[in-house]
C-alpha cells in the first residue's frame, strides 16, 4: 500500500458488492492511499432474498471512519452491483427488501431490454400497496447517493444505455408509473452534495459533491484500463464476467453486448454467475472455511497433473448461458481427497473462462491477455492457474478493486483533472504484475480441457 502523502485531490470511492463493500481514498495520480473492506455478509448472514439496504449505510460509515483524511475529500463516487432495485417513500424510508441482482423475482415482458423494470413489475404485482407508497425506485449505488444527498437520480453511461435501465416505451409496456423512476444523470455528473444530516452520520464533510459512477462492471472496465478495442477484463467477485472492449456489437446469444462506458465502443461479455460463491461453497463443504484461499490453492497446485482427478460440472453453457447455479462431481473415487475435489472445482471455473474466451474468439475477437480485477486477483496461484489453463497472459492492475479506481476516474473527470473517461483511465491505470502461461502445464491442460469438454457434452446430453 502506498504511503499517505498530500495529493492534490482525494476521491472517496466506494463499491457495493454482493457480500462486501470496499472503499478507499484515491488520489488524482491514481494511488490508493487508504483502503477498507467491510464483509457484511459474513457478519450478518443475511438472506440474499431479504436484504436490508441499511447494511450498506452502516458499512459506509465504517469505511469512512477507517480510511480517514475526511477534511481532504474532494468528492464521493459510488458504484454497485446490479441490477438491484430498492423502493423508497417520499421520506426516504426503504419500503421493502432490496431485490438483488441474483433475485429471480421478476416479471419480464417479451421484447423489452430493461434489467430493472421486470423486478419493479414483480413488486407492483405482489405488493401493490407498497408500490403506491413508493416515491422512487433506485439501484444500490443510487440509493447510497440518495442517502448522502437527498437527490434521486438514475445513472447511465450514455443515452445509448438507457433502454437497458428504463425507457419510457418499455415502462408503458409494463404499465409502470414513470414518475417513480428518477431522472437520468450521466456518469461524471454531480448528483448533489453531502447533506448535514448525512455528514453527521457518516463523517463525510457536508457540501462535498457526490459524482455519478453507477454500475460496478462499467466502472471496473475503466479501473482495469479495458477502454481500448481488443482489451479484455476478467472481473471476478461473487459472480464473474469476461468483458471485451469492441468497436461493434455481436449477435451471438451466448454473449451479452452492451454499450461501453466510452462512447462508440461496446462491451462484449460472457457471464459465469456465482463463481465466487462456488469458492465459498467449496471451503464450506470441505471444512476449510477458516483457511485462506491461498492455502487451499497451494495444496491444489501441489497435486501432480497426472494424478487421477474427479470432474466438477457446473451448469455453464446450458441453453446458451454460462451458468454456475448448480453442479455435481463425476469420476469421484474413494481415494480422492478434499484437495482433489477442490482442484476439480477451481479447474471447472478456469475451464469456463476458457470456454467464454473461445466463444469470443470464434466471433473474430482477438484476445491475447486478461486484465484481472477483484479480490481473486490478489491470489498469485489463482492468477498463474488461469494463465496456464487459458493460455492467455494475465495482467494484474496496481489497484485490484478496479471499481474504486474507475469511480475515482468519474469524479476526477468531473473536477477537470482529465478531459474524458478514456483519458483518465489511460493515465490512472498501472499494471503491477504479469503472469505468463507455463508452456509445459498449458500443454497438459489442453488435453485435460478436451477431456473435460467431452465429459461435459455427455453430462448435458
Amino acid at each position: 500500500m502506498p504511503s499517505l502523502r498530500t495529493p492534490q485531490k482525494l476521491i472517496l470511492a466506494v463499491d457495493i458488492g454482493t457480500t462486501a463493500m470496499k472503499g478507499g481514498l484515491v488520489s488524482s495520480e491514481g494511488e490508493l492511499v487508504a483502503y477498507h473492506r467491510v464483509t457484511y455478509w459474513e457478519k450478518t448472514r443475511q438472506d440474499f432474498h431479504a436484504w436490508d439496504p441499511g447494511v450498506w449505510v452502516e458499512a459506509l460509515r465504517e469505511i469512512v471512519a477507517s480510511v480517514g483524511g475526511y477534511q481532504r475529500i474532494s468528492a464521493v463516487a459510488v458504484s454497485g452491483q446490479g441490477p438491484t432495485v430498492i423502493p423508497v417513500d417520499s421520506d426516504g424510508k426503504v419500503l421493502f427488501y432490496a431485490l438483488l441482482w441474483m433475485d429471480k423475482r421478476n416479471l419480464r415482458q417479451e421484447g423489452t431490454k430493461s434489467f430493472f423494470l421486470p423486478k419493479i413489475a414483480w413488486f407492483r404485482e405482489n405488493h401493490p400497496d407498497l408500490y403506491e407508497k413508493t416515491k422512487w425506485f433506485l439501484s444500490c449505488a443510487e440509493y447510497l447517493n440518495f442517502f448522502l444527498t437527498g437527490e434521486a437520480r438514475t445513472i447511465t453511461p450514455s443515452k445509448e444505455f438507457i433502454p437497458y435501465i428504463w425507457h419510457s416505451d418499455d415502462s408503458a409496456k409494463y404499465g409502470l408509473d414513470l414518475a417513480k423512476l428518477p431522472p437520468f444523470a450521466t456518469m461524471t455528473e454531480a448528483v448533489g452534495s453531502v447533506t448535514e444530516h448525512s455528514s453527521t452520520f457518516t463523517g463525510i464533510p457536508a457540501g462535498v459533491p457526490v459524482v455519478a459512477a453507477g454500475s460496478d462492471f462499467l466502472v471496473a472496465l475503466l479501473g482495469a484500463g479495458a477502454v481500448e478495442p481488443g482489451r479484455t477484463c476478467d472481473r471476478a467477485g461473487t459472480s464473474e464476467g469476461i468483458n471485451h472492449c469492441a468497436t461493434a456489437p455481436l449477435a451471438d446469444k451466448r454473449l451479452r453486448t452492451l454499450p461501453h462506458a466510452i462512447d462508440g465502443l461496446y462491451n462484449i461479455s460472457g457471464i459465469l454467475s456465482s463463481t465466487g460463491r462456488l469458492f465459498e461453497w467449496l471451503r464450506r463443504i470441505t471444512g476449510q472455511s477458516d483457511r485462506s484461499y491461498r492455502e487451499i490453492l497451494q495444496e491444489i497446485e501441489n497435486l501432480p497433473l497426472e494424478r487421477s482427478r474427479p470432474y466438477f460440472f457446473p451448469s455453464f453453457e446450458k441453453n446458451g448461458d454460462f451458468e454456475f447455479a448448480r453442479g455435481g462431481f463425476l469420476e469421484l473415487h474413494p481415494d480422492h481427497t478434499r484437495d482433489d475435489m477442490g482442484r476439480a472445482v477451481v479447474e471447472s471455473i478456469a475451464f469456463g473462462i476458457r470456454r467464454v474466451l473461445e466463444t469470443m474468439e470464434s466471433n473474430g475477437l482477438a484476445i491475447d491477455e486478461l486484465r484481472v480485477t477483484g479480490g481473486q486477483a490478489r491470489n498469485v496461484i489463482w492468477n498463474q492457474l488461469k494463465a496456464d489453463i487459458t493460455g492467455k497472459r494475465i495482467l494484474v492492475p496496481e489497484i485490484e478493486d478496479a471499481e474504486l479506481l474507475g469511480s475515482a476516474a468519474c469524479a476526477l473527470v468531473r473536477q477537470g483533472e482529465f478531459g474524458s473517461l478514456r483519458e483518465a483511465s489511460g493515465a490512472l491505470v498501472k499494471v503491477r504484475a504479469v503472469f505468463n502461461p507455463r508452456a509445459v502445464r498449458h500443454q497438459a491442460y489442453n488435453g485435460l480441457y478436451e477431456s473435460y469438454r467431452k465429459y461435459n457434452k455427455e453430462v448435458e446430453s
